[in-house]
């Protein structure tokens, strides 16, 4: 430092930061800046009216890829959902390509909303192929304006497609899952097994695992035996399908309902009147003598170590029930002549299901020698209990659907057990694995 010159503010800063840099280096820097600030005209308007445009073409043109690319991905994965959602309908509908059209454009509509894309506009081809009973859906944007407009004029701008097909069978409505011996289902005499949209499995790998004898009619959309079948041509609808692997109880993992340890009747006897129950566990058994009529109340009735028994010329009735089965003797049993008209619930532990059989019980019959049985809405589950129908009459006729998963299914004398699968017409749910959520589909392309 030079003795008597006076020395500015920034050199001190620099030679504090910097002891020996020279001051002639910072003070030039200083005036650089100084002059580069003060510069509002000639040299430095003139580079900043041709670096302007080209930072924000530069600019412009990377936000332009980076929502053109956030478009891409989005669409492609509202097509993959959205083909899913439609090869589902299309497989339940008979493959109607304006069904799956109105599933794929509903899904479309509200996923692009939600993702902040419904500033353009969009296009959808969908396209049924039945008989690999697959859909297709393109998906094409067009009119967003891009930061430029000369950025991906084409039309369409974007173009996406997926491809989904339907893997599984039709509509599961009974499975009988017992694995070994003959009749898991079982039907006999004149006794008619009406399933025209859905299938009936059979998991015993006996040679008679599935059995319609005598002039039973097993008349489904698909017959499967993991074994074999006995009866003839003039015994089946469609010929079964044998060797089919099984399916595993679909309801396994399906929650029991919680109750109370304490009872609210014991064996109880409803006679010659009429009476409302509530839910609550009912213990020792319960009987409806004839010419009695019993109205249940929604919710969930437990029937603990004892029968439910509907005697001749007495009913019982009630909507958004679940009946539960659980120890000795819990079990089932409607008589000839009695009247027998329930609904499962809508939502709670047993929601879609009518009758539901502990786990732990033993081997047990459910009988139906009801003859005004018209209306089971709901899923019957006996994974220990044998469902037995005999009765010279339609069953379950009324319901929206009916399906069942038993130890077995057996069909005497000559019933006519309709299990109907309009799924639509009700609120009550279809649990996992049977009816419409039988075959998963699966993206291919």
């Amino acid at each position: 430092m030079v003795s008597g010159q006076k020395i500015t503010t920034g050199e001190k800063i620099a030679e504090a930061i910097s002891p020996g840099w020279p001051v002639r280096a910072f003070r030039n820097v200083l005036e650089s800046t100084k002059r580069f600030a003060d510069c509002v005209s000639g040299q430095f308007a003139m580079a900043a009216a041709i670096l302007l445009p080209v930072l924000a073409g530069i600019t412009g043109g990377a936000m332009d890829m980076y929502i053109h690319q956030f478009q891409v991905t989005s669409l492609q994965n509202s097509a993959d959902n959205a083909v899913l959602a439609a090869v589902r309908e299309a497989s339940l509908k008979g493959w109607n390509t304006q069904t799956a059209k109105a599933v794929a454009d509903n899904y479309l509509t509200s996923t692009l909303a939600s993702t902040g894309m419904n500033r353009a506009s969009y296009k959808s081809i969908v396209t049924v192929d039945a008989g690999k009973r697959r859909v297709t859906v393109a998906v094409e944007q067009d009119d967003y304006g891009y930061f430029f407009l000369g950025y991906f004029k084409g039309s369409p701008q974007i173009r996406v497609s997926a491809t989904a097909q339907a893997s599984g069978s039709t509509n599961v409505c009974v499975i009988g899952l017992e694995k070994a011996s003959s009749g898991t289902v079982s039907l006999q005499q004149g006794a008619l097994l009406t399933a025209s949209n859905c299938a009936v499995y059979s998991n015993s790998t006996s040679k008679v695992g599935l059995e319609s004898s005598q002039d039973a009619v097993l008349s489904a959309k698909l017959a499967c035996s993991s074994g074999g079948y006995l009866g003839s041509v003039k015994n089946y609808f469609h010929q079964p399908i044998t060797d089919c692997p099984a399916i595993n109880d679909p309801l396994a993992s399906r929650p029991a309902p919680k109750f109370s340890t304490s009872c609210k009747f014991k064996a109880l006897q409803i006679k010659n009147k009429n009476q409302s129950l509530s839910p609550g566990v009912y213990c020792n058994g319960v009987t409806i003598k004839a010419n009695a009529s019993v109205t249940l109340s929604s919710g969930i009735y437990v029937f603990k170590d004892g029968p439910l028994v509907i005697s001749s010329n007495a009913s019982l009735t009630g909507t958004g029930v679940g009946l539960y089965f659980t120890g000795t003797g819990a079990v089932f049993n409607a008589s000839s002549n009695s009247i027998v008209d329930l609904v499962a619930p809508t939502s709670g532990s047993m929601a879609g299901l009518i009758i539901f059989q502990d786990r732990n019980n033993a081997e047990a019959d459910f009988l139906i020698k009801s003859k005004k049985a018209s209306n089971l809405l709901g899923t019957i589950y006996l994974p220990n209990g044998n469902f037995i129908v005999d009765t010279n009459n339609k069953i379950a006729e009324d319901s929206a659907y009916t399906a069942i998963v038993a130890l077995r299914l057996l069909l005497r004398k000559k019933p006519n057990l309709v299990l109907n699968t309009d799924y639509d017409s009700t609120t009550v749910p279809v649990p996992d694995g049977v009816g419409p959520a039988s075959g998963q589909p699966r993206l291919v392309h």
